[in-house]
């Protein structure tokens, strides 16, 4: 009896560990193997076709037609102790593609005009897990989810260069997506859900740069409206969530021709997001009367990202080097039960460190970045029978971008 019970315990507390990992799936995918080699410190650099998604307005400092792709691999792993179980889980994501632009430069006088669209893969849900969980009484139970999906954009964008200092942008973020979880274990029980993914917002940009030595950028996102539209074996329920305005920040020095210093602030304010309107197996709810307590506010995800460039000259060619850190943010709820306001729950942030390589030819450039990201902590929770205890994280990722960009013209 005692490890029937210890081991019912043991599925409780995962399931509320998964929730936890969830809360992670909202914090934005960046763009870009440049970026990510610089620990996506890019708001005040953004000179390249991944401006799309960081800072519209660098786009003119582009003067010549240009193509990007770019793709990402991302694997990692989680161990938890809780007290007598412990739940370890490999994560493993294919290959997926991250960003996919088109950028044409042209005159208006003085100034320079730049207009471009782009495939932007803004949150990545896609990954697969094998879960192994065991105590110190012999039991075991493994279990597979299998995720695939997230949430994209094709984005149409203009930028205009106003003057020698300063430049505006506009983007236009047109989403669509998609997201499958599959759920089995040894036991032979199988489950799947499917969610669809709509919506709408605009990013508005600035870039400053004073000198050609130092520049400061700005984006900010909207306030918008995501649509979720899912599905499982028994129900189907359809939610729009209010988003608020994002903004990021950052500024870029360049002591030499061939060394940037860039740092971004990103203020990503996920618990004032509001579910507008509910609506399961056609029964509507709207904001006002949803019940409480069926909505948790998402954790916020405010991040801060340093980077540096130098550029190696090797004749007519170019290597840039580069590293980077950043801070990913995450939760911690201390009494994690499913009628929880997250709101008040304590701030955690994993680490993260980068490093990248490119080679820059006369029109080709290709770039490669690494990135691991890290971080332990001791969560305190309210087990089922009510008493406080412990939870010890220890958790890992990486990922791996490539991209090449072409330039088409003069």
């Amino acid at each position: 009896m005692r490890k029937s019970f210890v081991f019912i315990l043991t599925l409780f507390i995962c399931v509320l560990l998964s929730q936890h990992l969830l809360a992670q799936s909202f914090t934005l995918n960046g763009n870009g193997a440049r970026a990510a080699g610089m620990g996506y410190a890019f708001v005040g650099v953004a000179d390249d076709a991944t401006a799309i998604s960081w800072n519209a307005a660098g786009l003119t400092q582009l003067y010549s037609m240009e193509a990007s792709v770019i793709g990402r691999l991302s694997f990692g792993s989680l161990t938890t102790d809780y007290q007598t179980f412990n739940w370890e889980v490999d994560r493993s994501a294919g290959f997926k593609l991250n960003f996919a632009s088109f950028v044409v430069p042209f005159s208006a006088g003085d100034y320079n005009i730049v207009g471009g669209v782009a495939y932007r893969n803004i949150y990545d849900f896609t990954q697969k897990t094998e879960n192994m969980l065991s105590n110190d009484f012999g039991d075991t139970y493994d279990f597979t989810e299998d995720e695939n999906g997230g949430i994209n954009a094709i984005t149409p964008t203009i930028a205009f260069q106003l003057s020698d200092i300063i430049s505006f942008g506009a983007a236009a973020n047109i989403l669509m997506g998609d997201y499958t979880y599959k759920f089995s274990d040894s036991d032979g029980a199988e489950s799947e859900t499917n969610v669809d993914y709509s919506g709408f917002f605009m990013d508005l940009s600035t870039l400053i740069k004073p000198t050609p030595q130092f520049a400061i950028g700005a984006n900010f996102s909207l306030p918008h409206t995501i649509t979720f539209d899912a599905k499982d074996d028994e129900d189907e329920w359809v939610t729009e969530r209010k988003v608020p305005l994002f903004f990021s920040i950052g500024a870029a020095i360049k002591p030499t021709e061939n060394f940037t210093i860039a740092a971004d602030y990103r203020n990503r304010p996920w618990s004032s997001s509001e579910v507008e309107k509910y609506t399961i197996n056609g029964v509507e709810y709207d904001g006002s009367d949803i019940p409480e307590g069926w909505f948790d506010p998402y954790p916020d995800a405010n991040s801060f990202h340093v980077g540096l460039e130098y550029l190696i000259e090797a004749g007519k060619t170019f290597v840039p080097v580069r590293v980077g850190f950043y801070t990913l943010p995450t939760i911690d709820r201390e009494e994690p039960q499913p009628d929880q306001d997250n709101k008040d729950a304590d701030q955690i942030s994993y680490n993260a460190i980068t490093a990248g390589l490119g080679v820059v030819m006369s029109t080709v450039i290709i770039d490669a970045s690494y990135e691991y990201i890290f971080g332990s902590y001791t969560g305190d929770y309210e087990n089922v029978s009510g008493n406080d205890t412990a939870v010890e994280y220890s958790y890992s990722d990486s990922k791996i971008t490539l991209g090449v960009t072409v330039h088409l013209g003069k």
